[in-house]
């Protein structure tokens, strides 16, 4: 998904930078995440770290560690460990967003965000994503946020929720706290999403369904994914026939 996300998020910029000229910018913020594969964003801070103080290289292969170890002129007896366990992976990836501001004074006029697993997952970053969100309906600028992902729970609104595989919402300052919302199934193409600057200047358009093709066929998603396999996570049973007939065209 970090790949999906950025090459999304790129392809927005390139789709809204001409539109936007000469008046307004779209620059894109990203922000670093250490992730655990499978697990929630961790940070990395350990309680008690050990440096080496020489420059003496360490040879893997000529290692025991179930050797004896020496306690002055008592030796040690190392029990073996009974299991084997994964160690977690760490994933740094920067996730980038799309903040529009107008080139006269640098205001800041609309943000776009693309939902990923980490702003979904409970913990630490989608708490702190919920904060930005709030901070950002509480004041004058625009919010954009496609959610694209099946998986995790929806970020929270006033009242229900429609079910939904995919929620592409644009939040205009000036109609809170009401917002435009498109509740999507896996079977709805994407559309087009009108992005709001400064009033009385028009809407810039956001073909998400174009660059989402794009994406894929730059990037040789075709090659990666696996379409034999089921979905993770899986399509509903009314979607599954469906989606079997998509590859008999």
């Amino acid at each position: 998904w970090p790949d999906v996300h950025n090459s999304l998020i790129s392809l927005f910029r390139e789709q809204l930078a001409p539109q936007l000229a000469p008046k307004y910018v779209a620059e894109l913020q990203t922000q670093l995440i250490i992730g655990q594969v499978g697990q929630d964003p961790i940070g990395i801070l350990p309680d008690i770290s050990i440096t080496r103080t020489d420059s003496e290289s360490f040879d893997a292969e000529s290692y025991d560690d179930n050797d004896d170890y020496e306690d002055g002129d008592t030796a040690v007896a190392v029990k073996p460990a009974k299991v084997v366990l994964k160690i977690p992976s760490l994933v740094p990836t920067e996730l980038a967003s799309i903040y529009v501001r107008r080139l006269e004074g640098e205001e800041l006029i609309t943000v776009i965000e693309l939902l990923s697993p980490v702003n979904k997952r409970q913990g630490k970053e989608r708490h702190k994503y919920i904060v930005k969100r709030l901070s950002l309906f509480d004041s004058a600028v625009h919010f954009v946020e496609l959610d694209l992902l099946r998986e995790g729970p929806r970020m929270p609104f006033g009242g229900k929720v429609p079910d939904c595989d995919y929620l592409l919402m644009v939040s205009r300052s000036y109609q809170r706290p009401d917002g435009d919302a498109w509740p999507l199934s896996v079977r709805d193409p994407l559309p087009v999403l009108p992005m709001p600057v400064s009033p009385p200047d028009r809407d810039v358009l956001l073909d998400v369904g174009q660059a989402l093709r794009v994406a894929y066929e730059r990037a040789r998603y075709d090659l990666r994914i696996n379409y034999s396999l089921p979905p993770v996570p899986r399509l509903k049973p009314s979607d599954v026939e469906w989606a079997k007939s998509l590859s008999s065209q």
